[in-house]
């Protein structure tokens, strides 16, 4: 019995170490969460920007050897246009002065803006010596039109040491070589006529007329047939003795504020055969009335 019992404690011994051994699963191994995309960064958009921003430094050398920076102040207005509110100008750190873009403006009689209208902040402000005393004077895109663009200057005072409004002059350009200044622009009907105004500085600093030339398109001559494809005829006009004409905002007019000196008018004539001549006619006004001084050929 006792053997029996030895034989079938073996038998369950053995089946035990036969079964196979159960296993533990491994827990399943979370996911890794996808990678979150990294947030754009807004980009700063300066035609966002309505106040406070720089349009446009520039460098103003002064003839005492400084050289002040100009700064103008402003916001973008839409997609296609800049303003200018204020000028700071710097003497190297410290900010001596700002200049108002409105004292421009109102000279004009208009009220309800505190700002230029200009296309690009490169050409919202502009620089020159415009009376030739050696300073640097700027000007403020004034506001966009049809031809030359008319803009606001102010001119370096040394006794006030800042800069005074000076005028409004379109197309300006500064001539050393003949101490003139010049502003250029279309006028007549459907820009028949192109002016240009010749300025000298006075003791002041401050600019007065001394002639216009203006080519004209709109007009017969004394003789013979205009000779449109040599542009028209060119005429200067001299203020009367003793007047002293601004630029704007000063109001004046050529025919009735100027007197007409001479007109150069480009004419052709037939020659009965088919053939045509050229010619040069160089008129005087004398009194008011005209007079042929020369005539010349012109060979085209």
């Amino acid at each position: 019995m006792r053997r029996v019992l030895i034989l079938l404690l073996a038998l369950l011994l053995l089946s035990a170490c036969a079964a196979p051994a159960e296993t533990e699963e491994a827990p399943p191994v979370p996911e890794a969460p996808e990678a979150a995309a990294p947030e754009e960064e807004a980009l700063e958009d300066p035609g966002e920007e309505t106040e406070g921003h720089v349009l446009l430094t520039l460098d103003a050398p002064l003839a005492d050897g400084r050289t002040l920076r100009l700064e103008a102040f402003g916001r973008r207005a839409d997609e296609y246009s800049y303003g200018v509110r204020e000028v700071r100008v710097y003497d190297g750190d410290a900010l001596i002065q700002t200049v108002q873009a409105r004292e421009g403006i109102v000279s004009e009689g208009v009220e309800d803006s505190d700002y230029t209208d200009c296309w690009s902040t490169e050409d919202c402000m502009d620089e020159l010596d415009l009376n030739f005393d050696g300073d640097t004077d700027f000007g403020l895109f004034a506001g966009r039109c049809n031809n030359m663009i008319p803009y606001y200057y102010w001119t370096w005072d040394r006794e006030a040491g800042q800069y005074q409004f000076a005028c409004i002059l379109q197309g300006a350009e500064a001539h050393p070589e003949s101490g003139e200044t010049t502003a250029e622009y279309k006028s007549g009907s459907a820009g028949s006529q192109w002016v240009t105004e010749y300025y000298w500085p006075d003791g002041n600093g401050s600019l007065y007329l001394h002639r216009v030339e203006r080519l004209v398109r709109d007009f017969q001559p004394d003789s013979g047939y205009l000779d449109v494809e040599r542009e028209g005829a060119r005429e200067v006009w001299l203020p009367r003795e003793g007047d002293f004409l601004r630029p704007r905002p000063a109001e004046w007019s050529i025919e009735a504020d100027l007197v007409l000196a001479s007109r150069e008018v480009p004419v052709y004539e037939g020659n009965g055969d088919g053939t045509v001549s050229y010619f040069t006619e160089l008129w005087e006004f004398w009194d008011g009335e005209p007079q042929l001084v020369e005539r010349k050929e012109y060979i085209p």
